[in-house]
């Protein structure tokens, strides 16, 4: 039980941290203003473009006004008559009014984009109209899964009743919310796939971060009766701004609940990242035993573990025992909870200089080249505790 309260802390403190350090509210805050401002255009562009294969446009027009009030349900009525006039005033709108509308809209997959990139903390730089090009790209993969989620779940009920009638003792409801929660995940895994900047990310962390995106959206759903009945005094302070500032609030934890899937993905992603962070900053005995047991090395008195010229490959972490390193004729003695090797993996170098074994024997850790220079390069602790070491190096 204590080691189960000691790992979730660990889990738990790690992941608030990357909340904090990503400026978590300040980002969905931000992405729902552009989700805000864009909305109106892309709903009409989403129309515009299905009303070319859907016969009955007033059907068309209930669906995307069933989505809308789950986003944004106290201003839905007024937003989709706004749709209707501008959608029945042009009717014979040409190639130019939907690239004015893409362009409109863009702002929102631009927000988007660059969300996922600082959750990844990944900087890809590109010029403005290949970003522009890439973000509609991304609106129209917006769309798509769109539509997929529109037309698909018309047939959920019916497939719902079919099981029902099968199994009598089978739920109706639950068999809905069963087959839309399915078709939720599906949807949302593939968006996720599609938006994140890693390629090849596991599978499986594309589906967790879909289901608790999924979760966070039903436990809201479920509780928007409590939140509208919790803000019947705000009508006393906003007045007709009410129902604006419910929307709004309500967008936010749905944008929330989407960038929390993200950022659940990035933490698995770099959990072994963070275990290395607190190895070199914190080591404890704990934290090895929990989680470096089966990676610590055993080597005998006089063994080398690296000498001048060979490649760079890992930082050396000392568990116990000691070690000696040789540079330009330079001794050091280091002891257990010290680490070395650092520098020529900083400056991207062969090593220059030697290092092996001077006890009876020592026990190590090797932390790989790629798990250092994420560390250094994300978190400014960690490069003030390599600055610190660096100059008791200097100073020694």
């Amino acid at each position: 039980m204590n080691l189960f309260l000691w790992k979730y802390k660990f889990y738990f403190s790690h992941f608030s941290k990357n909340l904090n350090q990503h400026r978590f509210f300040s980002l969905c805050a931000t992405t729902s203003f552009y989700f805000l401002f864009t909305l109106i255009p892309f709903i009409i562009l989403i129309f515009l473009l299905l009303s070319k294969w859907v016969s009955n446009s007033d059907i068309l027009l209930l669906e995307l006004h069933d989505v809308t009030n789950k986003l944004l349900p106290e201003i839905s009525e007024r937003m989709m008559t706004q749709v209707k006039k501008f959608t029945a005033d042009s009717k014979g709108l040409s190639w130019i009014w939907f690239f004015i509308l893409f362009w409109a809209a863009s702002p929102l997959a631009n927000g988007l984009r660059k969300n996922f990139q600082l959750i990844f903390n990944i900087q890809i730089k590109r010029r403005f109209l290949t970003n522009k090009i890439i973000d509609v790209i991304v609106l129209l993969l917006i769309i798509s899964l769109f539509f997929s989620y529109i037309f698909i779940s018309k047939y959920l009920q019916n497939l719902a009743s079919v099981f029902n009638a099968l199994i009598p003792f089978s739920e109706k409801s639950f068999l809905l919310i069963l087959f839309s929660s399915i078709l939720m995940l599906t949807v949302m895994t593939i968006f996720y796939s599609i938006m994140v900047p890693i390629k090849r990310l596991p599978k499986i962390l594309l589906i967790i971060g879909a289901a608790a995106t999924c979760a966070v959206w039903i436990f809201l759903h479920e509780m928007f009766d409590v939140i509208m009945n919790m803000s019947q005094s705000y009508g006393i302070f906003y007045g007709s701004m009410r129902n604006l500032f419910i929307s709004l609030i309500w967008l936010f934890l749905n944008i929330a609940g989407l960038l929390f899937g993200v950022e659940l993905i990035a933490f698995i992603y770099n959990k072994d990242i963070y275990k290395y962070r607190m190895l070199l900053m914190q080591p404890n005995r704990i934290l090895i035993e929990n989680f470096f047991k089966n990676k610590i090395e055993r080597f005998k008195k006089d063994e080398v573990l690296f000498h001048d010229g060979s490649p760079s490959t890992f930082v050396f972490f000392i568990v116990e025992g000691q070690i000696e390193t040789t540079i330009n004729n330079q001794k050091r003695v280091l002891h257990n909870n010290e680490y070395f090797g650092e520098l020529s993996i900083i400056n991207n170098t062969k090593r220059v200089g030697n290092a092996k074994v001077i006890s009876d024997w020592a026990k190590v850790i090797k932390i790989p080249q790629h798990a250092f220079k994420k560390l250094l390069k994300e978190d400014i602790n960690f490069q003030n505790d390599i600055l610190k070491n660096l100059n008791k190096i200097i100073i020694n």
